[in-house]
């Protein structure tokens, strides 16, 4: 765990240094656009058929490298009543105080709106959870509550050439597919021959799960091996699918890379496994769903937004009086008009 939380924060703390205050200055004035943290972050730590501890540092380390003054826990009770002992250690490694055993949608009603005296509203509810989970997150979204990315199925899509080593590409879609009966687990080759050998390798680990595993039945619902006409089309249906994972099993991926436009997260000859316990330092809560066209992982921004702070000197005031006047009226806002004509310093001589 203590690796886990080490290699997240550090890359969460190279985030943050990177995240200057944004200014221009000059005879007019000065626009400032700067980060600032929210006060209180929400953290949801599913436990049902897996413990997902992990999502809590991936959650609550860049929380606290943002800046966030107050975080809390939910997640659901375990058969005896008690919270998840992993769960409660990551907590304890994260200086989060309050974990309240609530689990599914009513935790996340919980987060957003509060419970009495006991917690406050949160501004930002961050963790992975079921669809009804995901389904509550969205609606508090529309009332207020930020939420860190629109979530469902687990997804994973894996890219192969004839260099593939067959045994990675099958585990690695096997990983995903546990994560629940309907994640999703892709490959797309360039050749049939690499698709023939992704797909016997994937059968034989496949037949060596234990019988309860999600991944036994996932892969025959929503596994497959595809034959693209080369790796540039590959590509090109990845981007059509915006997958959470994207993996890229081949040779020159240097130069394939340039091309993902649309993915939560990209690995480089590389299994999303280490990022799913942070090695990397990278974050496992992304997006799904295809959502991955305009939203991405979770970081340090998101337990913060973009201040603007800006002054206008009031001669310049007075001088753009006129010009801003005008434009309001051409929009038909009159009110604005004459907000601005009030600073007309030219108009005050008369």
């Amino acid at each position: 765990m203590l690796e886990m939380k080490g290699r997240i924060e550090e890359f969460a703390r190279a985030q943050k240094a990177s995240m200057g205050e944004v200014c221009l200055e000059g005879n007019d004035g000065k626009t400032t656009l700067r980060f600032v943290p929210v006060e209180r972050a929400g953290i949801y730590v599913p436990a049902g058929r897996a413990p997902l501890f992990s999502s809590l540092f991936m959650a609550a380390v860049p929380a606290a490298v943002a800046g966030v003054e107050e975080l809390v826990v939910c997640t659901p009770p375990q058969k005896d009543g008690n919270a998840n002992r992993f769960v409660l250690a990551a907590a304890a490694m994260c200086g989060i105080p309050n974990v309240y055993k609530i689990g599914g949608a009513q935790a996340i009603a919980a987060m957003a709106y509060g419970i009495g005296g006991m917690m406050p509203p949160v501004d930002v509810i961050c963790g992975p959870g079921n669809a009804y989970v995901s389904a509550a997150k969205q609606i508090v979204a529309g009332n207020g509550t930020r939420i860190d990315v629109p979530a469902g199925p687990s997804e994973v899509l894996v890219i192969a050439d004839g260099s593939v080593n067959q045994a990675y590409a099958a585990a690695d879609m096997l990983a995903q597919a546990e994560h629940g009966a309907d994640s999703v687990a892709l490959c797309i080759c360039d050749s049939k021959d690499a698709a023939r050998k992704v797909s016997t390798e994937l059968s034989a680990q496949l037949g060596k799960l234990p019988e309860e595993n999600a991944a036994r039945a996932s892969i025959p619902k929503w596994g497959m091996v595809l034959v693209a006409k080369s790796l540039e089309d590959a590509v090109g249906a990845a981007n059509a699918l915006a997958p959470e994972h994207l993996e890229l099993l081949v040779k020159d991926a240097a130069r394939l890379l340039p091309l993902v436009k649309n993915a939560g997260a990209v690995f480089v000859g590389t299994g999303e496994a280490f990022c799913d316990y942070g090695m990397s330092g990278g974050n496992h809560i992304l997006p799904t769903n295809s959502a991955a066209r305009a939203w991405g992982g979770v970081s340090v921004q998101t337990f913060g937004k973009w201040m603007y702070t800006e002054t206008l000197e009031e001669t310049a005031q007075g001088r753009l009086a006129k010009a801003t006047a005008l434009l309001a009226r051409m929009e038909g806002l009159e009110a604005h008009a004459r907000a601005s004509e009030k600073r007309d310093i030219y108009e005050k001589l008369d």
